[in-house]
Parts: C-alpha cells; sequence; structure tokens
C-alpha cells in the first residue's frame, strides 16, 4: 500500500532538500493528500509528491500520517471560498482559532449548528467555519461548485490583485507566477503542472502556442523568458492586450506600448501564448 500523508496546517512549505534552509519550491494547502516517497532525519522529514506530480520535501509537523487501510473521506465535504478563513474551536467568531484554512481547503463535513458548519481536520480535532467562507449555496447551505468557464476563472484571479510575491508561493499570503496561475485554475477543476516552463509544454501539448502578440486572447497563458527553452515567467491573459500575473504583487500590466500600463520588460521577453482548453 502506498504511504500517505495530508497536510494538517494552512500551508505545508515544500522545499528542495530535507532543510529549512533549502529553497521553497511550492505550497501545498489544508487537506491535501501526498504520497510518500521516503523519509529523512528520524521521519522529521517527507519527500512527497503532490497531485500534480511535483516532489519535494515537507517538514513532519505540517502533515498527518494516514493509514493505508483507511480510505480518503467520502462524505459531504465543504471547500473554503474565503482567501483566507479561519477554523474555530466553537460556532462563533469570538471563539478560539483552532486552524487556517486558505481558499481551495476541502474538509469533510460533520455537522452544523445555524450558519457555522463543522468540519474535521487531518488530526481529527474538529472545528467550524462560517457559511460565507465556505463554497456553499446561501439558502441550504450545501456544497457547490464554481463554474467551469473563462470568465468565472478571470473573476477568481481578480480576487488576488495586491497579494505580495512569494518565490515557491501558491496562497492569498503570497503566490509566485506559477503558483498565482496554477491555483487560479486550480480553483476551477483544472490541475496544471507547477512550474512555468511546464505549463508552457502543457498548453503546447494540449492546444497551440502562438508566438503573435495579436493572437493573445481572453484567458490564454502567456508566456516570457529568453527562449522557448528558458521560459521565466506566466500570466493570464485579459482583453486589449491585458494580462494579470504575479511579479512584485499580483497586478495587472499590457503588451501595447500605447497602454498606461505596458510593460517594456515583459514586451521583450514574450514568447508565445495559448489556451488552456476547459473540457
Amino acid at each position: 500500500m502506498k504511504r500517505r500523508v495530508m497536510v494538517n496546517e494552512a500551508v505545508a512549505e515544500m522545499r528542495r532538500e530535507p532543510d529549512h534552509a533549502s529553497e521553497q519550491v511550492s505550497q501545498i494547502i489544508l487537506g491535501s493528500v501526498l504520497q510518500v516517497l521516503s523519509t529523512r532525519d528520524r521521519r522529521r522529514w517527507f519527500r512527497v509528491q503532490s497531485e500534480d506530480g511535483y516532489k519535494g520535501w515537507v517538514r513532519s509537523w505540517s502533515v498527518q500520517e494516514l493509514d493505508p487501510s483507511d480510505p480518503r473521506p467520502t462524505g459531504p465535504m465543504v471547500e473554503v471560498d474565503a482567501l483566507l478563513a479561519r477554523v474555530r474551536a466553537r460556532a462563533t467568531g469570538r471563539s478560539e482559532p483552532v486552524r487556517e484554512a486558505p481558499v481551495g481547503s476541502q474538509l469533510p463535513r460533520v455537522g452544523r449548528s445555524g450558519n457555522w458548519i463543522r468540519v474535521e481536520l487531518p488530526d481529527n480535532r474538529r472545528g467550524y467555519l462560517h457559511a460565507r467562507d465556505l463554497l456553499v449555496d446561501k439558502q441550504s447551505l450545501r456544497g457547490r461548485r464554481r463554474p467551469h468557464h473563462i470568465p468565472a476563472l478571470i473573476r477568481t484571479a481578480h480576487r488576488f490583485l495586491g497579494v505580495p510575491y512569494q518565490w515557491g508561493g501558491v496562497t492569498p499570503k503570497g503566490v509566485d507566477c506559477s503558483g498565482f496561475v496554477q491555483t487560479v485554475f486550480r480553483l476551477h477543476g483544472i490541475v496544471l503542472p507547477r512550474d512555468s516552463g511546464d505549463q508552457f509544454k502543457w498548453v503546447q501539448k494540449n492546444a497551440y502556442v502562438s508566438g503573435d502578440v495579436a493572437e493573445t486572447q481572453y484567458g490564454h497563458l502567456l508566456f516570457f523568458g529568453e527562449s522557448r527553452t528558458r521560459i521565466s515567467h506566466v500570466a493570464l491573459g485579459l482583453r486589449d492586450g491585458r494580462f494579470i500575473h504575479a511579479s512584485g504583487r499580483v497586478r495587472i500590466n499590457s503588451l501595447h506600448p500605447d497602454n498606461d500600463d505596458f510593460n517594456r520588460d515583459l514586451y521583450r521577453l514574450f514568447l508565445g501564448s495559448g489556451p488552456v482548453l476547459l473540457h
């Protein structure tokens, strides 16, 4: 049986090597299941593989080991829709928080008290999330899904405006360029590769990449770098040549020289754009 762990904190830092001084290559959010590949330092570090195939090391304190014979929860789940929510010990906003939960976190639903939904954390501790922070129907408080189309995806991207840049980041506390793109698509049910170079290959394989700036369209991924084998940046296309991306912070820039938000440096590095096909 494959060994697995579940992220038990708001975010697990994934590092290149089993060392806190090592580069953070990505992050994994609360409730995510990871496959364990190996351990180090008396099981203080786990080398893991995430859903997107990305590999790295996480600290043991950020995850909960799962029983190989115990399947993942099969009952109703709730998903966090607020950029950042807090799981509280009791069904009141004055109760002490027991965990933070970034947008996209999914947890088993085990009860309800008014507008508070009781959830179970990976370590079996229970707490409450307010319905306003969850992806639920406002009347029934039952779970729902985000729309599976480009306009909804772009609206989600705009919610991240102003979020600071963080190398390896994938949450509203900080994102890098490819982590931002991956997170936005993941929230709408599309799993993209983690890094911009792999995202370029993915779009090229599943659709196409055009090197003509004039062919950049709404919802396209835009790629930048020294060459197609050295992709260094990725963005999400808007209208009129504009794009939203993480550079210093999540912001909007343009590839049109006449626009006030024209980004000359990225214009020079533009390599192409292409669609992510929504099936």
